[in-house]
């Protein structure tokens, strides 16, 4: 085990770490049933490293003021380029993009949606 990640606002029940994804340095962890945005809207939280994976640090917690529930379901990452899955079953569903130039501020670019 090289690092234990934690909510810095930690809840039982948000399912924290039900989805992980690695870049690099970054780490991106889905927490679909935090209750920031609304009773289990979900949130991300973003994590780095500057000292080759010996300590994380929480930099960001995404969060949309539109999603479906289960924002957070799923996550994925590509450079500063973050995409989270939203939504249940009969919803629809979105993917939301979230793009970062500096690691620390991330700012949401676009809502995907099936036509």
């Amino acid at each position: 085990q090289l690092a234990k990640l934690r909510a810095s606002d930690a809840a039982t029940g948000d399912k924290f770490g039900g989805c992980v994804a690695i870049d690099t340095g970054t780490v991106v962890v889905g927490a679909r049933y935090d209750d920031d945005g609304g009773s289990n809207k979900g949130s991300v939280y973003v994590f780095r490293t500057t000292d080759g994976g010996a300590t994380y640090n929480q930099v960001a917690k995404l969060i949309t003021a539109d999603a479906a529930a289960d924002f957070g379901r799923a996550v994925a990452i590509s450079g500063g380029l973050i995409a989270i899955g939203a939504g249940t079953y009969g919803t629809g569903g979105a993917v939301y993009l979230f793009r970062t130039s500096d690691g620390a501020t991330y700012d949401e670019v676009a809502k995907l949606t099936a036509a």
